[in-house]
């Protein structure tokens, strides 16, 4: 009787080992569909951010006209007006991204720059875009060329680099590393 009563079910031992198993299969396929997540956001926020600014770039050469555009970092879009009170269009960025851009020395919440009749921008600057975990992984550098009067935008992906992360993004940016752009691939 008692060889009845012990194949009859799981021992504690053999339950406990199924679901630890089982736990250590879905903590892996989660962390893999968080870092995808993170991976096509970051992909979308490189795709929106690119194509937006090329596009009005553009029309302000065809149409011989001036546009005000501002990217707002702390709320995540990008909005692009014809005077400062003119709405023409407006873009939200991925949420549970980060992006700083640094401009003379401080972080700019609200970036405002203002295309060119000759398809160009106002002044150049680089935009950085964090991850989920606050650290650095895209670099994107917008480039004004006087002669040339096209936009140039240089996109980096992180490769090397190490340790930069949403707080210390300024020290960074105009430290010497930061000026090289030691630690990037270039798209």
């Amino acid at each position: 009787m008692n060889k009845n009563k012990k194949n009859k079910g799981l021992t504690f031992l053999e339950t406990i080992a199924c679901v630890a198993i089982i736990f250590s299969v879905s903590s892996f396929l989660f962390y893999r569909v968080i870092k995808y997540n993170e991976k096509m956001d970051l992909e979308m926020s490189r795709y929106l951010i690119q194509t937006f600014f090329l596009e009005y770039t553009n029309r302000s050469m065809y149409e011989n006209r001036v546009y005000s555009i501002e990217l707002n970092t702390l709320e995540k879009y990008i909005v692009v007006k014809k005077t400062d009170t003119d709405e023409i269009e407006r873009v939200y960025l991925p949420k549970k991204l980060k992006y700083e851009i640094p401009y003379d020395n401080v972080r700019n919440p609200k970036f405002k720059v203002d295309t060119t009749k000759n398809g160009n921008l106002s002044k150049a600057f680089t935009l950085y875009i964090f991850g989920y975990g606050d650290q650095v992984e895209n670099r994107l550098a917008f480039y004004i060329f006087q002669k040339e009067r096209v936009l140039k935008i240089n996109i980096y992906l992180k490769s090397t680099l190490k340790g930069i992360n949403y707080s210390n993004i300024l020290d960074y940016h105009y430290s010497q590393e930061g000026e090289n752009r030691v630690g990037w691939i270039e798209e």
